[in-house]
């Protein structure tokens, strides 16, 4: 698909979630932009939004009322995460959620643990993903990073990445995470240049460091010379749970500044050799369950979720 034709086709106003992010990552429209702001109205108005929104009980939660992040993907902590990948932005409702969460699931070091069962964590790197993957949620829907709570939610993220400790006691007997930092990074993107501190950006040189002294493409971060990173890492898919994957990690480290860094090359060649003949990248992995189901993996067809990404990716990295 020629390169205009593939552009038109993603600010198709079908699907305003792509539109909304196409204008924002690809075209660079300022915030006050009137297609961005319709495009986020629109969102907010048409399904899976609306039908999201509809399953929430009067007192702001999902599913069970007693745990915000279990079960997993139907919780009220995965709904705002969910809300947050398609571009909803904070109205009475989320923000009775977003409460909820941060009363119920945040302690005072601004992580949300585990804290009961055998997932207990013990240092800040165990279970990391799931404080970034929350932490992901509240901010991608619109949570100020200098609301208090995000604040603190923000530093321990940065704290964590400076350290540059990423063992998670869950991962191989506390073999270092990638993923987790991969998301990490990703929050941390979320905020503006111009909002983040300094312990922010040394974290963000610290992350992004630590993958880039990989080889990304075959994601040599396995302990043992024989055992292969796992297979989720080469498909890609959105949304993403607790792994990360090519496409999320070339994205992250495009969007922070690190798109034409010699040593992202050969993740970026993968991608781009992705391409269906057709034009366009395909889905080829979801979560296994939402709890309100928009789209599924195809070998063949087109995914407009993972083809904006992609194209973001091409572009900053000047291949588009």
């Amino acid at each position: 698909m020629e390169k205009e034709k593939l552009l038109a086709w993603l600010l198709e106003e079908e699907n305003p979630s792509v539109r909304a992010f196409t204008l924002q990552n690809i075209l660079d429209v300022a915030e006050d932009d009137a297609q961005l702001e319709e495009a986020r109205s629109r969102i907010m108005m048409q399904e899976p939004v609306t039908t999201i929104l509809g399953l929430q009980t009067p007192q702001g939660w999902w599913g069970n009322g007693n745990s915000m992040i279990m079960p997993m993907y139907t919780s009220t902590a995965w709904q705002v995460m969910l809300l947050a990948e398609l571009g909803a932005r904070l109205n009475e409702q989320i923000e009775r959620a977003v409460d909820l969460v941060f009363a119920q699931v945040q302690v005072q070091d601004g992580s949300f643990p585990r804290l009961e069962g055998r997932f207990v964590k013990r240092k800040p790197m165990d279970l990391f993903c799931n404080d970034v993957l929350i932490a992901f949620g509240l901010l991608g829907v619109g949570v100020d990073p200098s609301d208090k709570r995000m604040g603190q939610t923000l530093d321990f993220i940065a704290r964590t990445l400076l350290s540059g400790e990423y063992g998670c006691r869950f991962n191989d007997g506390g073999t270092p995470c990638a993923w987790g930092v991969v998301k990490g990074l990703r929050v941390l993107a979320l905020v503006k240049e111009e909002d983040r501190n300094e312990r922010m950006h040394e974290a963000i040189k610290t992350g992004a460091e630590y993958l880039l002294e990989h080889d990304l493409k075959d994601m040599d971060f396995s302990p043992v010379d024989e055992q292969r990173f796992s297979e989720h890492w080469f498909r890609l898919g959105f949304p993403r749970s607790y792994q990360a994957d090519v496409l999320q990690t070339a994205f992250v480290l495009a969007k922070l500044g690190y798109a034409q860094d010699q040593r992202l090359e050969k993740l970026v060649d993968f991608l781009a050799r992705k391409e269906l003949p057709a034009g366009g990248w395909a889905l080829d992995e979801s979560w296994n369950r939402m709890i309100v189901p928009f789209t599924k993996p195809s070998k063949r067809k087109a995914n407009k979720w993972i083809t904006w990404q992609v194209y973001t990716v091409l572009a900053k990295n000047g291949r588009i």
